[in-house]
């Protein structure tokens, strides 16, 4: 097995779509958000959302194959330098997202969108810094690498343009960002047995890393 970082092309969101879903089967809040799964209006959906993040000069869209299975995508990313956010940007942000999700329970989706949204706007505040919008692996390739070389790519804008990164992460990222140098600034937890089958807790963990030199902390 040999894998290759490359640019993603418009023609391989489809691909990263799947790869999304596949990614995210056995993801008990997903469960409980989409309960009856990803239609194939949301696909469509997220491959327009990922071919426009190709045409914008601020999102980077990545992907790495598998050069000895047909280039197959084994898993991809998505990194964005974001603008610096006024107080009203931050509000049209929230209501963004919330109007990002149409088909999920939105009575148990939009309060967490909100709180991940209050969450980043007290760290970040009003910089600029780079950001880990997604990273999907495809299961079958799960701890080769493939999130390692994603991150690398984003670590290193890091440290070349001395601006801090920034992560909302769950259990299944947690430890990989760990890896690339990102550390634990706040979390919130969810008791899943309130929706039934589902049990355990379900958490978002907010991260961020500092390049060297950069003065500034969070907390």
């Amino acid at each position: 097995m040999h894998l290759e970082l490359r640019p993603m092309a418009k023609e391989d969101a489809q691909e990263a779509a799947a790869l999304l879903v596949a990614s995210y089967e056995n993801n008990p809040f997903r469960a409980i958000v989409l309960p009856t799964g990803m239609s194939q209006a949301r696909m469509d959906k997220v491959v327009e959302e990922r071919q426009k993040a190709i045409d914008d000069p601020d999102k980077h869209v990545l992907k790495v194959v598998d050069t000895d299975n047909n280039d197959r995508m084994a898993g991809c990313a998505v990194w964005e330098y974001t603008k610096s956010m006024t107080d009203e940007d931050w509000e049209q942000a929230k209501k963004e997202v919330l109007s990002t999700y149409s088909e999920a329970r939105m009575d148990i989706l939009g309060p967490i969108l909100v709180k991940d949204d209050d969450s980043k706007r007290r760290i970040m505040g009003h910089t600029r810094w780079w950001e880990l919008i997604a990273l999907n692996t495809l299961p079958i390739y799960q701890r080769r690498g493939v999130g390692s070389m994603l991150m690398k790519w984003g670590t290193e804008k890091i440290e070349e343009m001395k601006v801090p990164g920034f992560i909302i992460s769950s259990d299944q990222g947690y430890g990989l960002y760990l890896k690339h140098a990102f550390k634990e600034i706040d979390r919130w937890e969810v008791d899943l047995s309130q929706w039934p089958p589902a049990e355990g807790m379900y958490k978002n963990v907010f991260l961020t890393r500092m390049p060297s030199g950069y003065a500034a902390s969070f907390s």
